[in-house]
C-alpha cells in the first residue's frame, strides 16, 4: 500500500490507467513540455513513458515512482511527480505541472513532499534532478526547496531540433530542511 503523503495543499496518489487521459493532456501540452521533450505519438507517450509508471513501486524498482498531485479536498490532478532510484542511495526527482497550476506554488510544495519521503522515510541519501538550459521557473523551484546547482553538462541533450545544456542540481538528506 502506498503511504499517504501530504502536506498543506495537496495530497497524492500513485499513477494508475485511468489516468491515461490526463497523462496525455501533460505530454500534449506544448507549454509544459517546453523543456522536457519533443513532440511524440500518442502510442509513443503510452508505451514508453505512461505504461512504464504504472508497475507497483518499491525502493530499487527500475522505473520512477509517478505520483498524481492534487489539491487538498479535490480529485482533479494538477500534475504529476515522483522520483527514480537510480541507485546508491540516489534518486533523481521530477514534476509536471498542468499549465493552469504553474506559478502557484504546487511545484516547490510537491517537491518537499518528495524530499521529505524519500530522504526521511526510504533512506535515499541524495535527490538529483536535470533541467534543460534555460528552464529559469524549475531552477527557482529546485533552488527555492534547497537544491544546489552542481554543474552544466554542455550540449547534452537534444530537443528542438538542436543540442542544449542541462543543469545538473543536487539535494543531500543532511542539507534539506522542511517547510
Amino acid at each position: 500500500m502506498f503511504p499517504n503523503i501530504t502536506s498543506k495543499r495537496l495530497h497524492y496518489r500513485q499513477l494508475v490507467a485511468d489516468d491515461w487521459r490526463f497523462f496525455l493532456s501533460l505530454q500534449q501540452d506544448e507549454r509544459v513540455m517546453r523543456y522536457v521533450a519533443d513532440p511524440q505519438p500518442e502510442e509513443e507517450i503510452r508505451r514508453d513513458r505512461f505504461e512504464i509508471r504504472l508497475p507497483h513501486w518499491q525502493k530499487g524498482s527500475a522505473h520512477w515512482l509517478c505520483l498524481v498531485m492534487m489539491e487538498q479536498g479535490q480529485s482533479a490532478p494538477l500534475g504529476v511527480t515522483g522520483f527514480i532510484d537510480r541507485g546508491d542511495g540516489v534518486a533523481e526527482v521530477g514534476f509536471l505541472l498542468a499549465a493552469e497550476a504553474q506559478g502557484k506554488g504546487f511545484g516547490a510544495e510537491s517537491l518537499h513532499d518528495i524530499a521529505r519521503y524519500a530522504l526521511n522515510e526510504l533512506g535515499f541519501r541524495k535527490l538529483i534532478a536535470t533541467v534543460t538550459a534555460g528552464n529559469e521557473a524549475s531552477r527557482r523551484t529546485l533552488l527555492k526547496v534547497g537544491f544546489q546547482q552542481e554543474g552544466t553538462l554542455r550540449k547534452s541533450y537534444h530537443l528542438a531540433g538542436e543540442w542544449r545544456d542541462d543543469w545538473v542540481f543536487g539535494l543531500f538528506a543532511d542539507e534539506w530542511r522542511p517547510l
